[in-house]
């Protein structure tokens, strides 16, 4: 199934309208079409997700390196409209905590600048297990949803280390 992305400009905001499906099929599309907006100097986005049935981990990539890549320039992500399916996967894989997400585009919109926090990749590398320090001892995910995300997100684990090398490591005392 298509994905179709629909573009329109709400004062300094850009807001992406995306129906269809966000997986790995179409989430090409929906990358190539937000880099060529933030190419042209677009920083501030709202992506409308109400028309989306179904996200995928290659969604969710395209998702993160968007709200990161703007965080990291200076601009801002929010995202509206996750229907009951979507907002579970969002859920579950503990991107809730990463992006502001509002009921609705007017939501979105008014009141408070959508901000998608200036430490957006500091939370993802906190919930994906790879930061230095957790930002507070309380919002320390639980060890599973870091290794679950990191599964949604494609990660492979690290290979074990054969036999040998661990008695090696262990008698270099490492």
């Amino acid at each position: 199934m298509a994905l179709d992305i629909a573009s329109e400009t709400h004062g300094e905001t850009r807001v992406l309208r995306l129906s269809g499906r966000l997986d790995t099929e179409t989430s090409a599309d929906f990358e190539l079409a937000a880099h060529d907006l933030t190419a042209a100097g677009e920083k501030r986005f709202v992506v409308d997700l109400s028309g989306i049935s179904y996200v995928s981990s290659a969604g969710l990539r395209v998702l993160l390196s968007l709200g990161k890549q703007l965080s990291g320039n200076g601009g801002t992500l929010g995202l509206c409209g996750l229907s009951e399916s979507v907002r579970q996967v969002f859920d579950l894989s503990g991107f809730s905590r990463l992006f502001n997400i509002s009921a609705d585009l007017s939501a979105a919109l008014g009141g408070a600048p959508v901000s998608s926090g200036p430490a957006l990749g500091q939370a993802a590398a906190s919930l994906l297990g790879a930061a230095d320090k957790p930002s507070a001892p309380a919002a320390a995910p639980p060890p599973a949803v870091g290794r679950q995300a990191a599964d949604l997100l494609g990660a492979k684990p690290a290979a074990k280390a054969g036999f040998f090398a661990r008695i090696l490591a262990w008698l270099k005392g490492q």
